[in-house]
């Protein structure tokens, strides 16, 4: 075990007194100082922004809600009920109005008044087929009604599926817009100018999403575009470039 204490006994070590490090130059300054300056300056100062950003105040109210008229009546989808809501007590009102021994013959009805079973027995069966006619006359009036509600709310949909359908099924004129990671973007600005435009055709959006797009990114190069026009334009009183 001598070698635990070897690892756990071991003595400190002094530590190194570092050697003095010589005094750092000082920075040199810049051979051509214009350059410097034209590192820190603005690509294109003389540029108006309000010019600059111009071709995209066509799309401004692309994302602008549109005011909605409160008095337009409210157009029910597939996720709204298919029957109204049923008042349990209106309901019991209207049941208590029917007659359900109506269709039962005056001389059975006056022969199970005296007495007569086998007359009461006819009369009461009278009575349960009337009532179980009426109900599955509700029962089958409601499911057509259903049925019919939900076909009508699936095709008043439909239209607006299929366009849909082939506003997304549109192939990008650059195959840049159809990279995972800028499709789903594409994808939101074409379904926003669909709500914005519904007079428009699939061909039409998926138009005015790629001009979007390529205006959007002429704005955000321009700067750049336009400082290299500028450092590449031979300034004035240079004539260095007649010599090359």
């Amino acid at each position: 075990m001598a070698f635990l204490s070897g690892i756990f006994n071991k003595q400190p070590q002094p530590a190194a007194v570092p050697a003095p490090q010589p005094a750092a130059a000082p920075a040199a300054a810049p051979a051509n100082p214009s350059a410097a300056a034209q590192m820190t300056a603005p690509s294109n100062p003389n540029a108006d922004p309000a010019t600059m950003l111009k071709p995209l105040d066509s799309f401004v109210d692309m994302f602008k809600p549109k005011p909605q008229d409160p008095n337009a009546p409210k157009q029910p989808t597939l996720a709204d009920p298919i029957l109204g809501p049923l008042d349990p007590n209106t309901f019991k009102q209207q049941v208590a109005q029917a007659n359900f021994a109506s269709t039962v013959p005056q001389d059975i009805m006056q022969k199970a008044v005296n007495g007569d079973v086998d007359a009461f027995q006819q009369a009461l069966n009278f009575a349960a087929r009337e009532a179980f006619a009426a109900a599955a006359q509700l029962s089958h009036g409601l499911v057509e009604h259903g049925s019919r509600t939900a076909a009508d709310r699936v095709s008043a949909s439909m239209d607006s599926r299929i366009k849909n359908f082939q506003i997304r099924s549109q192939n990008a004129g650059n195959q840049a817009l159809e990279h995972p990671a800028v499709a789903p973007m594409l994808n939101a600005v074409k379904m926003q100018l669909a709500t914005s435009n519904p007079n428009l055709t699939p061909s039409q959006i998926q138009e005015q999403a790629e001009m979007y797009f390529t205006q959007m990114a002429d704005v955000l190069t321009a700067p750049k575009r336009q400082a290299a026009e500028a450092s590449a334009k031979p300034k004035q009183g240079d004539f260095s470039h007649l010599l090359s």
